[in-house]
């Protein structure tokens, strides 16, 4: 026991400041180790996740640029009227250091370089735990920057972004 908690303490002090940066960028303001949850909660909360991996998703794929169009702000404004509960923000670094909720999808700065995390990976899952919007950015083989969107719940899963 002693051990693990050993371990979580040395994987959360090495990550912290990379996690925090990341969340200032995608909050748009300095964010504090302070408005993290603990890791015992955010292990509960991913534990409760777990429900969407039985759930269909909904997956749509759009160059990575697109995300500051329109047509995505249209997107996001249909999730947020669909379910405006408050929001947890999931990256890779969540599990290490604890997820950091904010009051609604609206909060979240979507125009984030592509660079923001080196997985390229970015989860918002609502605080009821009724969706899930999944954004997986990559390269392809030819250098184009791609943005794979999934969304998944009983009012996101059947949302997707308009073809244009």
């Amino acid at each position: 026991m002693l051990v693990s908690s050993t371990s979580k303490k040395i994987r959360q002090k090495l990550n912290l400041k990379r996690y925090l940066d990341e969340l200032t960028v995608l909050i748009g303001r300095p964010v504090l180790a302070a408005e993290l949850l603990s890791l015992e909660r955010t292990a509960e909360i991913q534990e409760a996740a777990k429900i969407f991996s039985a759930q269909d998703l909904t997956s749509s794929e759009i160059a990575f640029s697109e995300k500051y169009s329109e047509r995505f702000q249209v997107f996001l404004e249909k999730l947020s009227r669909s379910n405006s509960s408050p929001v947890y923000i999931w990256t890779s670094r969540t599990n290490d250091c604890g997820a950091f909720l904010t009051p609604s999808l609206s909060e979240i700065k979507f125009y984030f370089d592509f660079n923001v995390n080196e997985e390229g990976i970015l989860v918002i899952l609502t605080k009821d735990l009724a969706d899930r919007l999944i954004l997986d950015f990559f390269s392809l083989s030819t250098g184009e920057q791609r943005l794979k969107i999934e969304t998944q719940g009983s009012k996101w899963g059947q949302i997707r972004i308009e073809d244009e």
